[in-house]
């Protein structure tokens, strides 16, 4: 939220963390070069007890607020304000986690000394950009209670929320959203709404409330500055939730009410109507927007455009950043403004009616946004309202509160008065710390988690738990199909509290995880040396009645001449040639019975033959007239001619045609066969069949 440095009884200057860390050295440095004879004791500081610490980490700044909950209402004991000194959040979110930190650090500080008090715990509220929300109704059984306590109902409620939870991550497909706050809308007590079943009895209650929900990352951080601020995070809320706890308490739910909290970087919005909170929205155009606006006009960098903007002169000295002085007029920044802020209140007009679905009866804006001259006239004229229904907030406000007159509370103060009622009121969310492999892990007690679900928010990824056997290796070596296997997995090792247990196991706050990752099996490998001698492999190109032939002794491997070793692959093909004598040739070409003659010269079917070999045969080589000519293919690692159509010789099969020639039903043998290859690679049913390919259906 966007907030203004409130007045405390000791404090009434706003100082960065910086320069208060410069002061405090200073004042130990002046102490440790005192030379006294004297020293004066040192106060002790109290426990927090039931002191409620509520931080509200803003987009522009850090609000601390400590009160204690009286029969009255709450009581402010002090509050501390402190800017950031970089944009180290952006619509809500963290950015930097240890610039928010030190500026965390800074409040408690300040916070401790002027209370003399040790705190520890901190309760905080999530918002973002990414607030998603869901309405979710669920049921419990209370037909063995006598009567219905306050804890049964708390009872009824948390199930509830769990039920939605679990609903979201169902519907969205994913388990890294955290639920951050939620709100009943009605109770139902056997088919009968009740607004206070305790004290009744009965055999169901029916809770139905709205759930809100944002990414686990958004709330990791946000406890991550609260660790290294050197505290605990002893609840969490939802930003909303405790703007309208603050303004609009339960007794005026009845009205249809829209709370509007505009802070620095969202628009947080909550509705009320029929007694209960029935819907939250968010937008990410709010104060910022407006501060940008004088940016870019007035040539300025941030933090002078905020103060050019919260000036109450009517006149402002700057310097832009070519180093030239200016004057501007209060009217000359509304006119500035004016696009902007009409701008965002079209955003939260549009954003409170689709929550509400029609304007509401009356809107209150709070926030450090809400102070934008103008504003409240704006929202009314969009949203159809009297501009009497649209009020901005005050101290007056802010209820159920009681504070030193000289404490300064407005507006901008609603979000973290919000958070103190809302750690002493109603159904906050504490935290699960679970051990895995000796790592604390948080993670929200509206969870029922199981050890599976505990990896996940941990980061161990679902292979590691799991993991796959080895994959198989088949191929052919000589028309013989090898199938080798891969080697089997070794599962991961899971116990819980010493003991083995399952992934499904569920798991409880304070329990111990140890997990020994699965090793996943190896794959199937093998070496074309595996299976054959690889020593003297070679190839020779000669010519054949005109044609260049490759001879000699090599591997064929999917079609290809291989002589030297490498991985097999899947469904590889390989055959072992063997074409070093003129006889081994023309039997591989299927020529006999003619004479040949080897380089111009009669030679013995016996001879060797090398590389540019000139062999021509006597006679042309003819097919018996009974077999038809065609194209050579290996068909299964077996010699095969398939035969050229009758009508039209001159056409090129394609596969869909050889099966066709070795099957009377090809669907049923494609369904039937795992592998279907044209020289090693998958085949397709239109893929032109050429000669020499190597065709496997088996």
């Amino acid at each position: 939220m966007e907030q203004k440095k409130p007045r405390t009884r000791t404090s009434t200057e706003q100082e960065t963390p910086k320069a208060k860390a410069a002061k405090t050295s200073k004042a130990s440095g002046t102490a440790k070069s005192a030379k006294t004879s004297a020293t004066r004791p040192r106060r002790t500081k109290r426990q927090q007890g039931d002191t409620v610490f509520a931080l509200d980490i803003g987009t522009r700044t850090v609000v601390g607020v400590l009160a204690e909950k009286t029969s009255a209402g709450y009581k402010v004991i002090d509050m501390e304000t402190i800017a950031h000194e970089s944009r180290s959040m952006t619509d809500g979110q963290i950015e930097d986690i240890d610039a928010v930190s030190a500026v965390v650090k800074a409040v408690k500080s300040a916070l401790e000394r002027r209370q003399s008090i040790k705190l520890q715990r901190a309760c905080v509220a999530a918002a973002g950009r990414a607030l998603k929300t869901l309405r979710h109704s669920s049921e419990y059984d209370m037909s063995d209670k006598r009567s219905i306590s306050g804890e049964d109902i708390r009872a009824a409620e948390m199930e509830a929320v769990r039920a939605a939870e679990e609903q979201f991550t169902g519907d969205n497909g994913a388990s890294s959203f955290y639920c951050v706050g939620h709100s009943v809308i009605s109770l139902e007590l056997d088919g009968y709404k009740v607004a206070k079943p305790e004290g009744h009895r009965g055999n169901i209650l029916k809770t139905e409330l709205i759930a809100a929900f944002l990414p686990a990352y958004v709330v990791e951080s946000l406890c991550a500055v609260v660790d290294n601020a050197g505290l605990e995070t002893a609840g969490l809320t939802l930003e909303p939730i405790a703007a309208i706890n603050a303004v609009v308490p339960p007794e005026l739910r009845l009205i249809n009410v829209v709370m509007c909290d505009i802070g620095a970087g969202t628009s947080d919005i909550a509705v009320s109507r029929d007694g209960s909170i029935v819907a939250y929205g968010m937008a990410t155009v709010a104060g910022d927007e407006i501060t940008e606006a004088l940016m870019k006009k007035l040539l300025v960098d941030f933090n002078e455009a905020e103060r050019i903007k919260t000036s109450p002169e009517p006149q402002t000295e700057y310097t832009d950043i070519l180093l030239t002085r200016h004057t501007v007029t209060a009217e000359e920044v509304a006119d500035i403004l004016r696009p902007a802020a009409e701008n965002l209140a079209q955003t939260i007009c549009g954003e409170i009616l689709r929550a509400n679905g029609e304007p509401p009866q009356a809107v209150f804006l709070v926030g450090g946004g809400s102070k934008l001259k103008g504003l409240p006239e704006l929202v009314a004229a969009g949203l159809g309202l009297d501009p009497a229904r649209v009020a901005v907030g005050s101290r007056e406000i802010i209820r159920g509160i009681t504070a030193p007159k000289s404490m300064h509370i407005g507006t901008e103060h609603a979000t973290p008065l919000g958070i103190a009622i809302t750690a002493t009121d109603g159904l906050k969310y504490d935290f699960t710390t679970i051990t895995l492999n000796g790592r604390k892990i948080r993670a929200l007690d509206t969870r029922r988690l199981t050890v599976f679900e505990l990896c996940n928010i941990a980061g161990i990824k679902p292979e590691q738990l799991m993991a796959r056997s080895g994959k198989t290796l088949s191929f052919t070596v000589d028309g013989e199909k090898v199938l080798l296997r891969g080697t089997p997995s070794v599962p991961a090792e899971v116990s819980l509290n010493g003991r083995e247990c399952s992934l499904s196991a569920p798991v409880r706050k304070g329990d111990e995880v140890n997990i020994t990752p699965a090793v996943p099996g190896e794959d199937a490998a093998a070496l074309l040396s595996d299976y054959f001698s690889m020593d003297g492999l070679h190839t020779d190109e000669v010519s054949l009645d005109g044609r260049l032939l490759t001879a000699g002794e090599f591997l064929l491997v999917n079609g290809t001449p291989v002589c030297t070793d490498g991985d097999i692959e899947n469904g590889d093909v390989i055959q072992h040639i063997k074409r070093e004598t003129l006889g081994e040739l023309l039997s591989a070409e299927g020529i006999s019975g003619v004479e040949v003659l080897l380089n111009g010269g009669a030679a013995d079917l016996s001879a060797l033959i090398s590389g540019g070999d000139v062999i021509t045969t006597a006679a042309p080589v003819s097919q018996p007239e009974t077999e038809p000519a065609g194209i050579p293919i290996t068909f299964n690692g077996a010699p095969a001619v398939f035969p050229s159509d009758p009508a039209d010789p001159g056409r090129q099969p394609i596969f869909l045609d050889i099966l066709a020639a070795f099957t009377d039903d090809p669907t049923g043998l494609l369904s039937k066969s795992e592998t279907v290859t044209i020289n090693g690679k998958t085949a397709r049913l239109d893929e032109i069949i050429h000669s020499g390919d190597v065709i496997v259906i088996e």
